[in-house]
């Protein structure tokens, strides 16, 4: 079965794109998912472009798998069409690639930028031997997309989520820790900040180079680029140290682009 996903909106059909919203996770700032209704006034499709909830196995995944039962259950009531696009952290949705209006829009969640999916994360460097040798395994990842996308998955799965760093118990050592050590992590970071529209803009190139829009998320900071006819997007997070962004589309013009906390206020209930 393709991972890949076609779909057309009706004419006049705005959609909706968001990603990370990270539902269940500890340093997710999500709301719960019904003070999330706003979201859904007003448009037909909302796609969340990957890390809707935490599904991996971790001490996340049963808050995760239930607020995301509950966010489809609300989309029904709306009768707003979900579709979901899988990102690392929900490497069980089927879909990792979704083409709109013929092509001319693609969303993925980003993961599969790098081989390494995220290689400035714990996951990524804890397992770095096992993570080198099944990029390996899949010497035509560099060539074709479908496998290049599975690649992303089978690297999600392979990396087991780690909550804390074991052993610490102060909360700002703890904290430290997470973001920079060892040293190359923070480095990393930056790094991919500073080059994902870059990146993006070779990846289309490489895979769908007649999209005239591509939107992604993963790198939980926002952005927007011009290369060409092509607009490259990023929608941020719903996560500590971050915004998440919302894009609004329309007969496959972008209509909007703003930060997501200007419809759904920031505050959990």
């Amino acid at each position: 079965m393709s991972c890949i996903i076609d779909i057309e909106p009706p004419p006049g059909c705005v959609v909706r794109f968001i990603s990370d919203l990270h539902l269940g996770h500890e340093r997710s700032e999500a709301p719960s998912v019904a003070a999330l209704e706003p979201l859904l006034r007003g448009i037909g499709m909302l796609v969340i472009v990957g890390d809707l909830a935490e599904t991996r196995p971790c001490s996340w995944q049963a808050a995760g798998m239930a607020a995301r039962e509950e966010l489809r259950t609300l989309c029904r009531r709306h009768e707003v069409r979900l579709v979901e696009i899988s990102g690392n952290h929900d490497p069980d949705t089927p879909a990792l690639l979704a083409r709109f209006w013929g092509g001319r829009v693609v969303a993925m969640h980003g993961h599969a930028l790098h081989k390494e999916v995220a290689p400035w994360s714990w996951e990524y460097l804890r397992n770095k031997a096992a993570c080198k040798q099944l990029i390996r395994s899949c010497p035509d990842a560099d060539v074709n997309l479908e496998r290049r996308l599975e690649l992303s998955r089978e690297m999600s799965r392979l990396t087991p989520p780690i909550m804390r760093r074991e052993g610490i118990r102060n909360p700002l050592l703890r904290g430290f820790m997470h973001c920079f050590w060892p040293p190359q992590r923070p480095w990393g970071i930056v790094w991919s900040w500073l080059t994902c529209g870059r990146k993006a803009e070779l990846f289309a190139r490489r895979y769908f180079p007649d999209a005239a829009v591509l939107i992604f998320g993963h790198m939980h900071r926002s952005g927007c680029w011009k290369s060409g006819n092509r607009q490259i997007f990023n929608t941020g997070a719903w996560f500590r140290h971050a915004t998440p962004y919302v894009i609004d589309m329309r007969d496959s013009r972008v209509i909007s682009y703003h930060k997501l906390t200007d419809i759904v206020k920031i505050g959990k209930n």
